[in-house]
């Protein structure tokens, strides 16, 4: 899942100014509460698989003013000399400094240093799709039916499951259990679990029925939210709320982002006006939090756990058919406030498929 948690990072110096404190600043001064912070978001371009476009990674600096921010491309290519590869399909922070990258075409899972951007070495997992976090581990899918479980203190693997399904997609952590979405199978049938894992074993111990092709899972206090993306035909894209022993239809949407008791959707159905709304947990009302944006064709969501503000990708128009995506061109980021308002938009790589918010505590 597209999951952002808090992570003391920073970004390298050529990248980001920093302030340093005065020189005559007092070795033992009043103890300071920690802030929390945000200095910028990461977009995490998918390129493109049918054009040989690998995928790159980008950094939104934030200035002290935050508005304009400044858009900072191919870092990845940048500080490692090479090419981050085909079709990264999600990342997530953890800890203190190391943006998790599943980078899908290159069977492997890439550690990056978010204050240099370097690579340290990568993990080796095939097909790996999705990424959570929880204590000490990061926790993948793969299109190998598996879910794996890596320790980030020593840097591998230290468990696998049994084959819980056919090509697995979103994942969370929740208390002790994990959460997987077993979407499809590879004579393209569509699968209706989630499956249940022990978050330190990696045994199954259940699983729940849920709408056709569930590709996105977000475990909350408040429940377990999942979207499924139907079958294309007589199920449409839904995200369905999981409390206790019950299975509700919150919306249909194919994009969802969570923070603050919040579920920000989008519903985007091919040749379908996009449709943007918000559910409040709380209450339980949904209502729209954009009416006309100026997005093309969104790609993604995320929701700053700070401040709330929201961002969301868009596809370009095609030159070549007017009124189609773009799957080849660069793509954008638009940056709005709490309450729908537009504060900027900013270029980005082909095909901006996941958002990172970087935060932390200062």
């Amino acid at each position: 899942m597209k999951k952002h948690l808090l992570s003391f990072a920073v970004l390298m110096a050529a990248t980001v100014s920093f302030t340093s404190c005065d020189d005559d600043d007092p070795e033992y001064g009043p103890s300071i509460d920690p802030v929390s912070y945000m200095d910028g978001v990461y977009v995490v371009n998918e390129g493109s698989y049918f054009s040989q476009i690998n995928g790159s990674l980008d950094f939104l600096a934030f200035h002290d003013s935050a508005i304009p921010a400044t858009m900072h491309r191919n870092i990845f290519d940048q500080a490692n000399g090479r090419s981050l590869g085909g079709t990264p399909n999600d990342a997530i922070l953890w800890g203190d400094t190391v943006l998790c990258i599943a980078v899908s075409d290159e069977n492997r899972v890439e550690l990056v240093n978010t204050m240099t951007n370097k690579a340290s070495k990568p993990i080796d997992i095939s097909k790996p799709r999705e990424i959570a976090t929880y204590a000490n581990y990061i926790y993948v899918t793969s299109y190998t039916g598996k879910v794996y479980q890596i320790d980030m203190n020593t840097r591998t693997i230290t468990a696998e499951s049994q084959t819980i399904g056919g090509n697995l997609e979103g994942i969370d952590v929740y208390g002790e259990n994990v959460y997987a979405c077993n979407a499809w199978n590879s004579d393209y049938t569509y699968n209706k679990e989630v499956v249940v894992l022990n978050a330190n074993t990696l045994e199954k111990t259940s699983s729940i029925t849920v709408a056709d092709n569930p590709t996105q899972v977000i475990a909350t206090e408040k429940g377990i939210f999942v979207l499924s993306m139907g079958n294309y035909y007589d199920v449409p894209a839904q995200v369905q709320l999981i409390s206790g022993n019950t299975v509700a239809k919150i919306a249909e949407a194919t994009m969802m982002a969570y923070s603050s008791q919040k579920l920000y959707m989008i519903n985007a159905p091919y040749g379908a006006k996009p449709e943007y709304n918000v559910y409040d947990c709380q209450t339980g009302a949904t209502q729209a939090f954009l009416t006309s944006p100026d997005i093309f064709s969104p790609y993604a969501i995320a929701v700053d756990p700070i401040y709330g503000d929201v961002y969301i990708t868009s596809l370009s128009e095609s030159a070549d058919y007017p009124g189609s995506a773009s799957y080849t061109t660069d793509g954008s980021l638009y940056h709005y406030s709490s309450e729908g308002v537009l504060l900027c938009s900013y270029p980005c790589g082909v095909c901006p498929g996941t958002i990172v918010c970087n935060s932390y505590w200062k």
